[in-house]
């Protein structure tokens, strides 16, 4: 599983995430995306991982609206649980 963070530029990923993705082999891996953005969304950028990375699975995104907002740490929480992954317990 690679969770993959990035901000939405210009309605895609940064080039960086694109290198990243043609420099990799991610068969059988599940790819978490999580943008954050200035109102764009996702955009374009769920498709460009796809064919990236065309023989990963990509699985549902959190895209984050600036710094996210006070809803931020539960829609995190929230995301990861929807995803199977396990959170570490807040004492």
């Amino acid at each position: 599983m690679i969770l993959l963070g990035y901000p939405n530029w210009w309605a895609s990923i940064p080039m960086p995430i694109a290198t990243f993705l043609e420099s990799y082999d991610f068969s059988g891996k599940t790819i978490l995306p999580f943008c954050s953005h200035g109102g764009g969304r996702f955009c374009q950028s769920l498709t460009a991982i796809a064919k990236l990375a065309p023989q990963a699975i990509v699985a549902p995104g959190l895209s984050v609206h600036y710094s996210g907002g006070s809803r931020l740490p539960d829609d995190i929480r929230n995301w990861l649980i929807q995803n199977n992954v396990q959170t570490l317990k807040q004492y």
